[in-house]
């Protein structure tokens, strides 16, 4: 059985104040929760063009890279790999909505002759250079679409827990203590009543 508040106008205004304390938290809720399906909106427009981007930068990297192992040779291209460093510097930055990555220490020039390799080496190595920043800033956007899309479905949770579970409790809660003071009045009316009618 629910708890069920003592019947009295006290209790009725406390109700009343809490159930207008809680619509207005509803909208509030409201107004966060569509002003963040706007961002995501803003931000699926920029995943999309920044994936097209990607992909292009891709081909052309794919390609000129292509022509540099059918000019230079496959053993050429393996013996220059070898010789690159391996590994960057990767550090955590704050971007302010959410975290991001900072790429450092990678090769920032050839570490082989630009006289004796195909042109188009350089050209791939320079793109992928360029793409890296935007893979990096694709993966930051996406996760704070996903961020953003937890945080919608957070707020829609809270509205639906005021609408369909506080909001029904406190009116329910109302409606008895109404209920109660009107038997309440009934019987004092026709205790009245019957004294007047012995006296």
């Amino acid at each position: 059985m629910s708890f069920r508040p003592p019947p009295s106008r006290l209790e009725l205004i406390r109700l009343r104040r809490q159930l207008a304390l809680f619509q207005r938290m509803k909208k509030t809720l409201e107004d966060a929760r569509n002003s963040t399906v706007q961002r995501i909106r803003a931000l699926v427009l920029d995943l999309e063009r920044l994936r097209r981007e990607i992909a292009e930068a891709f081909v052309e990297v794919a390609d000129n890279f292509k022509i540099a192992v059918a000019k230079s040779g496959i053993d050429r291209i393996e013996s220059i790999a070898e010789l690159t460093p391996k590994t960057v510097k990767v550090e955590l930055v704050n971007r302010g909505t959410h975290i991001g990555l900072q790429v450092s220490g990678y090769v920032a020039y050839p570490t082989y002759s630009i006289a004796t390799e195909a042109a188009e080496l350089d050209v791939a190595l320079v793109k992928m250079r360029e793409l890296l920043q935007k893979l990096i800033e694709f993966a930051e956007k996406e996760t704070l679409f996903y961020t953003l899309l937890n945080r919608v479905r957070e707020y829609q949770r809270m509205i639906n827990a005021i609408d369909y579970v506080v909001i029904p409790r406190i009116k329910d809660n109302m409606q008895y203590i109404r209920l109660a003071l009107e038997e309440g009045e009934r019987e004092e009316f026709i205790r009245r009543k019957i004294i007047v009618a012995y006296t």
